[in-house]
């Protein structure tokens, strides 16, 4: 069974669920907007409606009554927002594969945008739902999504690096590599949960361990590689924005670690 959500949790894990991906919906809608073929103006136009949709919720979330009522009335009014949005980029994404269209939207990074969209969608169902997954589902379920965002991003930043940056590219490599091999246990692990339904068992607090210091890892070489695209220290076709964008993702990854791992150790197996 999962655990029940107290009002007080509910009302902070909800502003704060909110804050995090309006922002990031906001600058979803931003990255494809630039990077469609100018020539498809309804496509951008769109994608700048999303921007301003996004952009005023997150004003409007900052000034929010702590009331549960008003705060689930405001995720149902996001979810449904962040649903349209998904359902725009998978639209978007069908006519890339089919070459409908042209620009610089890579299709797998319009399928990594769609997914954290739904990815949002079911956080606040699940909050609205006053739920939370037991302790083995939670922690098998997270990392199977963010393990696969952050093997996403050291994809994204290899192939959006200058090839001169030889040194770079094989280090956002090897971190794909890294995180492919992760996620491929986390989907082992994910099928174990599934198939016995346990509370709990061990090998997720040593799972977890691996899975934050290599985030950490990444974190720290996304923020190294931002702060020298700032300073126009790189050589790539990575914007700023975009650099930030996915050092903020890697943070709100190692935050649920911290607190799935802070849950781990007050759980006690009994081997008898």
């Amino acid at each position: 069974m999962g655990e029940e959500l107290t009002e007080m949790d509910f009302v902070t894990e909800s502003i704060n669920e909110n804050l995090f991906w309006l922002r990031i919906m906001k600058e979803h809608a931003l990255f494809m907007s630039q990077g469609f073929d100018r020539n498809d103006k309804n496509l951008i136009r769109q994608a700048d409606q999303f921007f301003a949709a996004f952009d005023k919720r997150l004003m409007e979330v900052a000034k929010l009554r702590r009331d549960p009522d008003v705060v689930l009335k405001f995720n149902e009014e996001s979810i449904l927002l962040a649903r349209s949005f998904r359902e725009f980029k998978s639209k978007v994404l069908l006519l890339i594969i089919q070459c409908k269209i042209g620009g610089f939207n890579f299709p797998l990074l319009i399928d990594h945008i769609a997914r954290e969209a739904g990815y949002f969608v079911e956080t606040l169902r699940g909050l609205n739902e006053g739920r939370r997954e037991p302790l083995a589902d939670r922690i098998v379920d997270e990392n199977v999504f963010w393990l696969r965002i952050m093997a996403d991003h050291s994809k994204f930043i290899a192939s959006l690096l200058d090839q001169s940056e030889r040194k770079l590219i094989t280090v956002a490599s090897t971190f794909s590599d890294e995180f492919d091999q992760l996620l491929a246990q986390a989907r082992d692990l994910e099928s174990m949960v599934k198939q016995t339904e346990p509370s709990f068992f061990n090998v997720l607090t040593r799972f977890t361990e691996d899975a934050q210091r290599a985030t950490t890892d990444l974190r720290n070489f996304k923020r190294d590689a931002r702060d020298l695209i700032e300073q126009c220290k790189i050589l790539s076709v990575i914007n700023p924005l975009l650099a930030d964008h996915v050092t903020r993702e890697a943070n709100k990854f190692l935050s649920i670690l911290s607190d799935l791992s802070n849950r781990a150790q007050n759980v006690v197996i009994d081997k008898d």
